[in-house]
């Protein structure tokens, strides 16, 4: 007899049906749509400004293209995160752009300056295992290319 105190949903693992994908749904939006706003945009605008361009350049790239892959990395990648479009590869760069900014850009900081960068990298290696769920472009991509939506 099953337990009615204790709604199924929270102890059966095998027949969650979309619960996961609601929940990675979340994650992509949450974390991606955070790096956007608050770090991607930002970078954005400094590199579109016309102030001159200061940014880090661990890998002596020069600070214009460091700054350019660093809005790539949170910017369009956090966008393509959030959508859940190319979500394995955007996280990628994503997350190097994190462990550039935890390990190299604040090598020095206590470790509450980083983080908030290893909070961006938690859901970025938990997409990477998970891939994005059946709410996003990848799923539907992936549907219309084998003819199944099921």
């Amino acid at each position: 007899m099953p337990n009615r105190a204790f709604p199924r949903v929270f102890t059966h693992v095998d027949d969650l049906g979309q619960l996961p994908s609601i929940g990675l749904l979340l994650l992509r939006v949450g974390a991606g749509g955070a790096m956007v706003l608050g770090h991607g945009l930002a970078k954005l605008q400094r590199l579109l400004g016309s102030a001159p361009i200061k940014f880090a350049d661990p890998f002596g790239l020069g600070m214009e293209l460091s700054l350019q892959l660093a809005v790539f990395g949170e910017l369009v990648c956090g966008l393509l995160i959030a959508v859940g479009l190319f979500t394995r590869l955007a996280v990628l760069p994503f997350a190097f752009t994190i462990l550039v900014a935890m390990f190299v850009a604040h090598a020095s900081d206590p470790w509450t300056k980083k983080e908030l960068a290893f909070m961006y990298l938690l859901p970025a290696v938990t997409l990477f295992f998970t891939g994005p769920g059946r709410f996003s472009l990848d799923w539907l991509l992936t549907r219309r290319v084998t003819g199944s939506l099921v």
